[in-house]
């Protein structure tokens, strides 16, 4: 086995999603990793969180990985996985996958995590007919501080990712699990049927006219007039602003968030090319009694103006998606190009989160992303794969991450 590739955690954005995209890729490429100074950047001392420990742990236990120095808090992990099994794991031919975390920590960055590795580990290898469905269950938080909620995966990710020819992925929230107000555990289904053929190369950068808005509110049953209204009086004053001379569509929901403290808005935008763009808000300041309106008003305007902006910049792609994407690009065939908009004639440029993925992608499989965000992906089971090695029976896995438990802190 080569020696591993060695990663500087607090390179670029120096949080978790340098570490799940660099695990990711290398239990994909069956490329050894080290790490150091995981989440380096983060408040707190860094080191790998429950939710980070997890994710390593699963991608371990899958790709047949030998880990070392993987635990609560560990700064430095080196990660070796062994080459790709061609059968085994239960879930490679249809199945169910649980994943477990008795803290409210993101299901999403979970998800994040293992998305790639479940839709291309059986790419370019032979299949007798159609590949099976996947159901992803994973326990945590649902809707989580900084991070993608499942709102999002859902009315965003999974619809752009089939835009790029990814199958279609199903949202099924059991319950909601929350940062905010008391912490509370919650549970979604993920429905995932892998590629089984290589990606195509695809190309982002026609987003035609915004044709309709969907705003997801979830908060205080009380709020819903007060929220409805503010989304009604901005949607009066910004209508040209989003829907250029469209005719207005405009659908909101309600959700009783069953809390006080719980507040969360989320605009989509769809352009007629099928094009989302998402912004959104877990209400994360304090929340005092008799001062909700005011709260209410602040989401709205700060929600509202995001998504405006990443509208009126024309762009194909809203910040967060945009990183999401690199992973794809990275594996795909071909060259991949994804728009990101144009301010003051200039080229928006990648975020800090998407340059991050741009340089973990050059480092662990040796991709090059261009400034514009553009890149020849190594087209990731095109050509004949190593795929000897140790096979997992049906229960292995299983009974790995039972070794492997990381619920308690």
């Amino acid at each position: 086995m080569p020696s591993p590739i060695h990663l500087e955690g607090t390179t670029l954005e120096g949080g978790g999603q340098l570490l799940r995209l660099a695990t990711c890729l290398s239990a994909l490429t069956s490329t050894p990793i080290n790490i150091i100074n995981i989440r380096g950047k983060r408040s707190g001392g860094g080191g790998l969180k429950a939710q980070h420990l997890t994710s390593v742990q699963w991608l371990g236990a899958a790709s047949n990985a030998r880990i070392s120095g993987a635990g609560l808090k560990s700064k430095e992990i080196t990660f070796k996985p062994k080459t790709r099994s061609t059968s085994g794991l239960e879930w490679r031919n249809g199945g169910n996958v649980v994943i477990k975390q008795n803290t409210p920590g993101s299901v999403n960055l979970v998800l994040q995590a293992v998305l790639p590795y479940m839709l291309f580990s059986n790419s370019g290898h032979e299949a007798d007919g159609e590949e099976e469905s996947i159901r992803v269950n994973i326990t945590g938080g649902t809707n989580v501080s900084n991070s993608p909620s499942c709102d999002y995966i859902e009315q965003v990710l999974a619809p752009m990712l089939s835009l790029i020819g990814v199958p279609p992925i199903e949202t099924q929230i059991h319950s909601r699990g929350w940062s905010q107000g008391s912490a509370r555990l919650g549970s979604v289904t993920y429905t995932i049927t892998p590629l089984g053929h290589p990606l195509p190369a695809f190309q982002i950068t026609d987003r035609g006219h915004i044709k309709s808005v969907k705003a997801t509110i979830i908060a205080p049953k009380d709020s819903e007039d007060r929220f409805r209204g503010e989304l009604d009086l901005m949607f009066d004053r910004r209508e040209t602003s989003i829907f250029g001379s469209m005719e207005p569509d405009i659908e909101t929901t309600f959700e009783d968030s069953k809390h006080e403290k719980r507040y969360y808005l989320l605009l989509v935008a769809t352009s007629t090319t099928g094009i989302r763009l998402g912004r959104d808000w877990l209400y994360d300041h304090s929340v005092r009694v008799g001062k909700t309106d005011s709260i209410i008003s602040n989401i709205v305007r700060k929600v509202s103006g995001e998504l405006i902006e990443e509208i009126e910049h024309g762009g194909c792609v809203d910040e967060y998606m945009r990183d999401q994407l690199v992973v794809f690009q990275a594996l795909a065939v071909g060259r991949s190009s994804v728009f990101g908009g144009r301010c003051n004639e200039a080229i928006v440029k990648p975020s800090l989160h998407a340059k991050t993925a741009h340089w973990v992608a050059k480092e662990v499989i040796g991709v090059d992303f261009n400034e514009d965000g553009s890149c020849e992906g190594i087209g990731f089971g095109a050509e004949p794969q190593n795929v000897g090695g140790k096979e997992v029976e049906d229960s292995s896995l299983a009974e790995e991450m039972e070794k492997l438990d990381v619920a308690s802190e």
